[in-house]
């Protein structure tokens, strides 16, 4: 499967996604609305509306786009205060040079193109307009699993997920400096979330790795972990880190 179709692979199960995923705790969002003083703002790879609901409650204008029309129409039908939904790519939507307080992208700049996206972000963003780039990483989500994914997707635990690596270990500062971005941050926050077998194999499901496996190994797979989960006592808890990478492009602030 190719990058493009992996980005949007999502969308096979959007329901399981908008109901398995967790959204961005109160510390994340309050975090990205303090850093300018922003009316009008574009979220890139919107998916279900996981972040998109917090940022609306703070009275933006917001432009999200989500390819995946599954996806898409999911968010649309929340039908948020101020939310414009659009079936597009951060790299396929034409946004005005300059127009844009803030620009962020929950659990999504990985998927966006290297060579362009902070480039694209860079330009659509007025004068000391931000950028906040959200991931809530789950932590231990293989090793607590050895024995299944040993039995059922070895492949899982061999291969590296250049994306995925990304998403976890890559420090986007560096490169938002790189792009021509000032007064770069990084902010963590650490919580967590207990989830019942049955909620909890819906959650790995819905992640992408998980979706690429074949139909009837990822069946096995999944009801392997729920087995485990169920041994220990039925219920799981799932640790997170929240990561934010910020910066503003240079220029006047408006507060």
């Amino acid at each position: 499967m190719d990058e493009s179709a992996r980005a949007v692979i999502f969308g096979r199960d959007a329901i399981t996604y908008e109901e398995a995923r967790p959204s961005y705790p109160d510390a994340v969002i309050e975090h990205v609305i303090s850093l300018v003083d922003a009316r009008k703002a574009v979220e890139v790879g919107a998916g279900t509306g996981k972040a998109t609901v917090g940022m609306a409650r703070e009275g933006l204008e917001i432009t999200c786009l989500e390819p995946s029309p599954q996806m898409a129409e999911l968010l649309d039908a929340r039908d948020l205060p101020g939310v414009e939904v659009a079936v597009a790519t951060f790299e396929g939507w034409e946004g005005e040079p300059g127009s844009i307080d803030l620009l962020y992208a929950a659990q999504a700049w990985h998927w966006v193109d290297r060579d362009t996206g902070f480039a694209k972000a860079l330009s659509i963003l007025r004068p000391g307009g931000a950028i906040a780039l959200m991931w809530n990483i789950p932590l231990d989500r293989y090793s607590r699993h050895a024995e299944a994914y040993a039995r059922h997707a070895p492949q899982l635990l061999a291969e590296s997920d250049e994306r995925i690596g990304r998403r976890d270990d890559h420090d986007w500062g560096d490169d938002m400096a790189f792009a021509g971005f000032v007064d770069t941050g990084r902010f963590t926050h650490r919580w967590s979330e207990e989830l019942g077998a049955d909620r909890y194999r819906a959650l790995y499901s819905t992640y992408s790795d998980h979706m690429m496996l074949d139909e009837p190994v990822r069946t096995r797979l999944l009801d392997g972990l729920a087995a485990d989960v169920e041994s220990w006592g039925g219920s799981a808890v799932v640790e997170y880190r929240s990561e934010v990478f910020t910066a503003r492009r240079p220029g006047a602030v408006r507060r």
